[in-house]
């Protein structure tokens, strides 16, 4: 009687079809679990820098706006608040984002308290019954409310 290890190994390598079936829904279950590791992470990834865009940036800018002041040195500023409120790790990340959508740097200040953002301006206004005359509207609509039976 001589068992070895070998011998095992041939029972081991012998075909069955259900033990083959039951290997390949192993190894396609391993293969997928990779896939559905790297959309997870794609996901979640998208997820930060959507939860950075919409919820972070904009708290840490409106806080930045109400405590700073716009000079020279607010950019300066800016950077050592971010480094006081955000952890290391994302440090580099949020900062990148503020100083891109800041509207302050990009605009160069804050806008005055009283000037808007465009001048009201007094345009020419159409002289519409010119218009209408020399195109007919007014006896157009005038012809669409005509009811076509008498007495109605």
């Amino acid at each position: 009687m001589n068992n070895t290890i070998n011998a095992h190994a041939t029972l081991w390598v012998a075909e069955d079809e259900e033990r083959g079936v039951t290997e390949m829904k192993f190894l396609d279950g391993t293969l997928a679990k990779p896939d559905v590791q790297v959309y997870e992470k794609k996901r979640c990834h998208w997820e930060r820098l959507q939860h950075l865009r919409e919820n972070v940036v904009p708290h840490i800018l409106d806080m930045a706006h109400k405590t700073l002041q716009y000079n020279d040195q607010y950019e300066d500023t800016l950077k050592e608040l971010v480094k006081e409120l955000v952890p290391l790790g994302l440090r580099r990340m949020v900062l990148g984002r503020i100083l891109e959508t800041d509207p302050w740097l990009l605009a160069g200040g804050p806008a005055p308290p009283n000037v808007g953002d465009v001048m009201d301006e007094e345009e020419p206004s159409a002289e519409f019954d010119i218009f209408s005359n020399l195109l007919g509207i007014n006896g157009l609509f005038d012809w669409a409310m005509e009811s076509s039976l008498p007495g109605v």
